[in-house]
């Protein structure tokens, strides 16, 4: 690996085992022996964290010209941010032109590369509609459950016990939203021995667990009764003001119910003031240092990289699209072989 790359390694060998992020470094390690992205000017907008040091390792490795956003909606810890200079990454200017954008929630797609996009979240889709370059979105693989289901289920747990939340056996949770987030809580929150309610439309319950209720969402008046009772609610629908027109500020103003949103966008509404819900209606988990552990999204994050070589293929479709199964093949197999111990039962989470 060139200079920088190594230098990141380094910091990181520090902070985790190796088994908790296998793939990002045999990534690492197989692109500095070819360099596939030298000479490109590359914009990653992934919220930064120690572990994210990760991905960008691969991207130096590769050769790439490396920048962040100057400015950008999505969460950054001000520790790691300050150290991007010391490995090479670079802060974007205002006229800066790129040839590929990693981006997280559609916060670059206002930007035009020459050669494409890759898209992390489900949320910034939308962004994307009328697009006038190639778009892989991460999101739409197998990959990304493991982050956003096992990843932001266990870390939703994490920060209400950093908040001192601990005692949840036997407690009834609200789960609004049966996605891929939504599951993840539910999974943990089984092994929590907790009672559990998921408000969700019909059609995306017929697989609910054995023992967790139901609630449709279009039922105002059950819903607020549940949400009424409750030990807590966290929403995890992915939609802007999801409750907006559905739960009744009465019904969590003069309560206890805790509120909490794992989602990016505001999913309770303005009738429900921030102060009302657990970090101020952001993302439960990023009050974490580690919003999601480095085992559970180091796999979506090589996969991210990998969309960046998919976009080097010529006459690509300027749409969106999922990203190529083999790929992801290789690097499940990858987590799942050389990984930690949450990783080498992962199939069973994935119902493959």
């Amino acid at each position: 690996m060139n200079e920088k790359a190594s230098k990141i390694r380094v910091y990181l060998d520090e902070h985790y085992a190796a088994d908790e992020w296998p793939t990002l470094r045999w990534q690492a390690e197989e692109w500095a022996k070819t360099e596939p992205l030298a000479g490109l000017k590359l914009l990653d907008a992934t919220p930064i964290y120690r572990n994210t040091l990760a991905k960008f390792m691969a991207l130096v490795a590769a050769g790439a010209e490396l920048y962040v956003p100057a400015r950008t909606k999505m969460p950054r810890q001000a520790e790691i941010t300050d150290m991007l200079p010391e490995f090479g990454i670079k802060t974007a200017g205002k006229e800066e032109a790129f040839d590929i954008i990693l981006d997280c929630a559609g916060s670059c797609a206002h930007l035009l590369p020459n050669l494409g996009y890759a898209e992390l979240t489900r949320s910034g889709v939308s962004a994307y509609e009328r697009t006038k370059r190639p778009v892989i979105v991460a999101d739409s693989g197998m990959i990304k459950r493991i982050e956003t289901g096992l990843g932001t289920g266990e870390s939703f747990f994490r920060a209400m016990a950093q908040l001192g939340y601990t005692e949840t056996e036997g407690k009834h949770l609200v789960v609004v939203g049966y996605g891929k987030v939504g599951r993840g809580i539910v999974h943990y929150a089984r092994r929590h021995n907790m009672k559990i309610t998921v408000i969700e439309t019909i059609n995306r319950t017929n697989d609910l667990p054995e023992g967790v209720e139901y609630v449709d969402v279009h039922d105002t008046a059950a819903l607020n009764q549940c949400v009424g009772q409750a030990w807590c609610l966290v929403t995890a629908t992915g939609k802007f003001n999801a409750l907006h027109n559905r739960l009744e500020a009465a019904t969590v103003l003069n309560n206890p119910t805790l509120l909490a949103n794992m989602g990016v966008d505001d999913e309770f509404g303005t009738k429900i003031p921030r102060e009302r819900v657990l970090n101020n209606k952001k993302p439960l988990n990023f009050i974490l240092e580690e919003p999601t552990r480095m085992c559970f999204i180091e796999t979506t994050m090589a996969l991210h990289n990998e969309c960046a070589l998919e976009l080097l293929t010529a006459d690509l479709p300027r749409r969106c699209m999922p990203p190529p199964p083999d790929v992801e093949e290789r690097l499940l197999n990858i987590a799942t072989t050389q990984g930690c111990r949450e990783m080498q039962h992962i199939h069973l989470f994935l119902g493959r």
